[in-house]
C-alpha cells in the first residue's frame, strides 16, 4: 500500500524472499544483495531461478562470524564468472558507506536494485533507525537504484522502512502488521491495550473528522455516541502513530496534533486484523 509520504519512494518492503526475488527481476540491470537470512549460494539459485537481473550481481553475506578485512565498512569483493562475492559483519557498521562502496564498484549504468532480506542487521548499536534508513535511500537515488527488503529483524528499523517504502502486497501488509504489533506488545504495553480495545473507534473517528491537523478531543467530538474519551482514544491514536498507519504534525509543546496525509486507512485495518487474531 501507498501513504501520501511513501508515493515517491523507489522500492517496497516484501513478505517473504520470493517476492523480494522478483522485484529484483523486474527492476533489472544491476543488483547488490545483502544476505543474512540464509546464504549467498541459496540467493544466487533462487535469482536464476527467476531469470534474474541481467547485469552484473554483488552478493554480499552478512554474518555475525565474519572477522578480518573483508569486515570492515569498506568491504573487498572477489568476483566469480559473473558475480562478485563479498562479506561484512553484522551488525553493519556503517550501511549507507558500506552501500556506497559496493555500489562504486557494480557502478550501475542503467538502473538495478538493492536487496536486503533482514533490515535489522543494518542497524548499528545505539543508531538511530530513521536516520539509517535516510541515509540508505539517499545512497540508493544517488546511484539511481531501488531498494527492497524483506519485513524481518527489529521492529524499530521495519518501522523506519515503512515510514518512507509502500509494500508490495496484501501478504507484506500482513506481515509488516503482525511484526508491528509484536514490537508494541513488547515496548508499549499500555497503548497496546488500548489500540486493541479501540482501533475501530479511532478509525472512526479519523474518517469522520474533518481537519487535516486534529488533537485526540476533536477527533473525539466527530464521534457519535463514543465509546471512548478523548484520553482513551488518544492511547489508541498513538498506538496507530507507533505502528506507522498515522503522522504526528511538527513538535509542540501543546497537545499532539496527528497528521492526517500520514493516515493509512488500509493499514489500520492489516493493523485490526491482526489485534483481533491475538488470543487472551
Amino acid at each position: 500500500m501507498t501513504g501520501t509520504g511513501r508515493a515517491n519512494a523507489v522500492g517496497a518492503l516484501h513478505a517473504d524472499a520470493e517476492s523480494l526475488a522478483a522485484a529484483a527481476t523486474t527492476a533489472g540491470g544491476d543488483h547488490v544483495a545483502f544476505v543474512a537470512d540464509g546464504t549467498v549460494d541459496a540467493w544466487h539459485a533462487r535469482l536464476e531461478a527467476g531469470s534474474g537481473p541481467g547485469g552484473t550481481r554483488c552478493l554480499v553475506s552478512v554474518d555475525d562470524t565474519v572477522r578480518g578485512a573483508s569486515a570492515s565498512t569498506a568491504p573487498s569483493t572477489r568476483r566469480v564468472g559473473d558475480v562478485m562475492l563479498s562479506a561484512v559483519e553484522a551488525p553493519v557498521d556503517d550501511p549507507a558507506s558500506t552501500l556506497h562502496d559496493l555500489l562504486s564498484v557494480v557502478d550501475p549504468a542503467s538502473g538495478g536494485s538493492v536487496i536486503v532480506d533482514d533490515p535489522g542487521v543494518l542497524l548499528p548499536a545505539d543508531a538511530d533507525p530513521d536516520a539509517v534508513v535516510d541515509d540508505l535511500l539517499c545512497v540508493a537515488a544517488e546511484f539511481g537504484v531501488e531498494l527492497h527488503a524483506v519485513v524481518a529483524g527489529d521492529g524499530p528499523v521495519v518501522a523506519a522502512l515503512f515510514r518512507r517504502l509502500p509494500t508490495a502486497d496484501a501478504a507484506a501488509d500482513r506481515a509488516l502488521a503482525d511484526r508491528l504489533v509484536s514490537h508494541l506488545r513488547e515496548t508499549d504495553p499500555t497503548n497496546f491495550g488500548y489500540l486493541r480495545r479501540y482501533w475501530r473507534e479511532a478509525r472512526r473517528g479519523l474518517a469522520a473528522v474533518e481537519m487535516t491537523y486534529p488533537q485526540s478531543k476533536q477527533i473525539h467530538a466527530a464521534l457519535p455516541d463514543p465509546e471512548t474519551t478523548p484520553r482513551t482514544l488518544g492511547a489508541s491514536l498513538r498506538g496507530l502513530v507507533a505502528v506507522g498507519a498515522l503522522g504526528v504534525w511538527g513538535d509542540t509543546v501543546a497537545a499532539t496534533r496527528y497528521d492526517l496525509t500520514e493516515y493509512d486507512p488500509a493499514f489500520v485495518d492489516a493493523v485490526g486484523a491482526v489485534l483481533d487474531d491475538i488470543e487472551d
